[in-house]
């Protein structure tokens, strides 16, 4: 007698169909980004929610003519294909796990890549090994970094952040400072901050994780013991650091850490299907994730943890799914195995970390603390007083119109970029401004470039230099761009004074 054992997801019966199952996430998904939406609309404008669904619409777009054209080529029914291949869950999963200044060109490539690469190379939807969002998501940011950037705000990321402080921070002044920045533990927690879309708001992906896991959609024991897990062993680390209960939170609230525990840990494809081998996963994921995070220069750790553990799957599903229903000791033991290993493993990952100086954004004008600061944790402003840095590189003169080329630093300074080239065109008799120009702008492409906008430009058009309070409005989540412009005025008004 010979049996076909069907891979996994193979539901059948009405209520537990994969295709109810796959709509529920999708419609759980879809949920996650309108909350992302309705925050950059309240928070900056329209052009971004457009971003975002243009980010969306692409991704999916690329996944259904990566399905259809493998659908041809196996000479497979594209209605059905579609049917039971669900590419458009995997699009949603992997545009929520980038931020949204994500370029629809890297969109279009790491879908290709997750659909191709992470799914139909292995035969299909219920046969790949890895999970096929995650495979695009680390395509993205190991080789397309430059197209994922982080100036929809002139904020770091808390991930971002804090690993530029070697994830230790100590004395309490730099801790409420760092946390400030993102308006604390609470706002982490309600998620109206920015970052990849889907992973701020911690409470939405809880409620939305309870909701599929009460519909059998999920199997609540891996996010449960992932998410413990990461809380135990960043607990202890914080124990033997000295340092209070914020730490082990902020692992768990940052950092697309809840969005993977339910939505791409869970993937029944690539997880183990037995319950200890489901608790086994999800414990090496949580170790994986902390030695990342801590020892490695990789954004969260989440992503590869998942990915990696999805390799050693079939291994640890050959394992325990020969163990009996009877050997309930052997189940209990494997885990306590698999935990205190853990321990030890995150523990001497944690035990040599020192603080660094780290970066928080601050009004300009604040004090910047530097090196030799008495805080336990030395501290850089990077958006201090940027005048100093303002530069006049080239001067012309015809009649009463003086033209100076300002050099200028704007967001992109601040991640080690090129300084802003701003022409300055001065009546040094009449002491106005006669116009504004933008000769080089190295801030992002299509954010902190709408600089370039007349409707901001021509605010400075007939500022007289005697006007000391004049307002200029800045573009919508370009700051530090627009702030730029305005110093390079001011610095052009005292050459000539």
């Amino acid at each position: 007698m010979k049996f076909l054992v069907k891979f996994s997801p193979n539901y059948r019966d009405e209520d537990h169909s994969t295709v109810r199952i796959m709509s529920e996430l999708l419609v759980g998904l879809l949920a996650v980004f309108a909350f992302s939406m309705i925050y950059y609309y309240v928070e900056y404008d329209i052009d971004y929610v457009l971003h975002g669904f243009g980010l969306i619409l692409i991704s999916a777009l690329v996944a259904f003519i990566t399905e259809a054209v493998y659908s041809f080529v196996i000479k497979k029914s594209l209605k059905s294909h579609i049917k039971n291949s669900f590419p458009f869950v995997t699009s949603v999963i992997l545009v929520l796990s980038l931020p949204i200044s994500t370029s629809f060109y890297a969109i279009a490539v790491a879908t290709f890549f997750a659909i191709f690469i992470g799914k139909l190379v292995f035969g299909g939807f219920g046969q790949n090994i890895f999970n096929p969002a995650g495979v695009g998501r680390a395509v993205l940011v190991s080789s397309l970094a430059g197209s994922v950037v982080a100036d929809v705000t002139t904020s770091a990321t808390p991930i971002s952040s804090i690993a530029s402080a070697g994830w230790l921070i100590k004395d309490q002044e730099s801790i409420r400072m760092f946390l400030e920045q993102f308006g604390g533990l609470k706002n982490l927690f309600l998620g109206w901050y920015p970052g990849a879309m889907g992973e701020t708001s911690v409470i939405l992906i809880l409620l939305v994780g309870i909701y599929l896991a009460y519909r059998k959609v999920l199997d609540w024991k891996i996010p449960v013991t992932y998410i413990g897990s990461v809380f135990i062993f960043t607990s202890i680390i914080a124990v033997y650091h000295g340092i209070g209960i914020w730490y082990p939170l902020f692992h768990i609230l940052s950092g697309g850490l809840m969005f993977g525990a339910v939505f791409m840990m869970t993937d029944p494809v690539t997880s183990p299907t037995s319950r200890t081998g489901k608790i086994i996963f999800s414990i090496g994921a949580a170790v994986l994730t902390v030695i990342i995070r801590l020892q490695a220069n990789l954004p969260g750790g989440v992503i590869y943890s998942i990915l990696i553990m999805n390799l050693l799957t079939p291994l640890i599903e050959s394992i325990t799914d020969k163990w009996s229903i009877y050997n309930v000791k052997l189940y209990r033991n494997s885990i306590i195995a698999t935990f205190i290993l853990g321990i030890f493993i995150t523990f001497f990952a944690g035990m040599p970390l020192e603080a660094k100086s780290f970066e928080v954004e601050a009004p300009k004008g604040e004090v910047v603390v530097g090196e030799d600061s008495p805080l336990g944790t030395p501290i850089k402003i990077f958006k201090g007083d940027l005048s100093e840095d303002v530069v006049i590189k080239d001067t012309s003169e015809d009649g009463d119109e003086v033209t100076y080329n300002v050099e200028v630093p704007g967001y992109a300074v601040a991640e080690g970029g090129q300084p802003n080239l701003i022409e300055v065109k001065l009546n040094k008799s009449e002491k106005k401004v006669i116009s504004v120009n933008i000769l080089e702008s190295n801030d992002t492409e299509g954010l902190g470039t709408k600089i370039n906008a007349g409707n901001f430009l021509d605010q400075f058009k007939e500022v007289a230099f005697d006007d000391k309070d004049k307002e200029v409005d800045s573009v919508s989540a370009a700051t530090v761009s627009s702030e730029s412009v305005a110093l390079s005025v001011e610095k052009a008004v005292s050459e000539l004074e």
